[in-house]
């Protein structure tokens, strides 16, 4: 019978040390996904961000020197619609930077996705400009996917800490 609960011990141990440091490496890399369509009946790129809720939540809290949960608030949405508006834009031409429009969030696990929707105008020719600066103020190594899709065809720009601009051709 020791011989059993001597066994139990380490494994014990483990648990305890895998639940206890479980928060502190949550997740060990910093990654968005942007998923842009334009959309011709509305003029508009329809976007779907996906980005670590916490690491959401710690942007929006140094932005604004005070503590910040998800949630679905009038003023939680206020801060997200002007945090996405400093950070992410989809336009013709470089430095463009329409007014988005902040449709929403909805939570997925440890992530959640962001819902949005940016004026386009006319159709986008030959190539769009993005700038997808989300959390790099955070994180010297945030990563950034973007993919856009007009009339069928389907681009992708891969955006870091310190390279958050670039001009997609079709």
């Amino acid at each position: 019978m020791k011989k059993k609960r001597r066994g139990l011990r380490p494994i014990l141990a483990l648990l305890v040390a895998f639940f206890l440091t479980g928060p502190a490496w949550a997740h060990e890399f910093h990654t968005s996904i942007t998923d842009a369509r334009y959309n011709a009946k509305n003029a508009t790129f329809e976007l779907s961000v996906r980005v670590f809720a916490d690491d959401l939540e710690e942007a929006l809290t140094r932005r604004q020197k005070t503590p910040v949960r998800l949630d679905k608030s009038e003023r939680v949405n206020k801060l997200i619609a002007e945090y996405l508006q400093a950070h992410l834009a989809i336009a013709h031409a470089k430095g463009a930077r329409p007014a988005l429009r902040f449709l929403g969030l909805q939570e997925e696990a440890d992530a959640v996705w962001l819902y949005v929707e940016i004026p386009a105008g006319k159709a986008p020719g030959g190539q769009v400009w993005v700038q997808n600066a989300l959390l790099t103020e955070l994180f010297t190594d945030q990563t950034n996917i973007v993919n856009v899709e007009v009339a069928g065809k389907k681009r992708s720009a891969l955006l870091k800490t310190g390279d958050t601009q670039q001009n997609i051709t079709f």
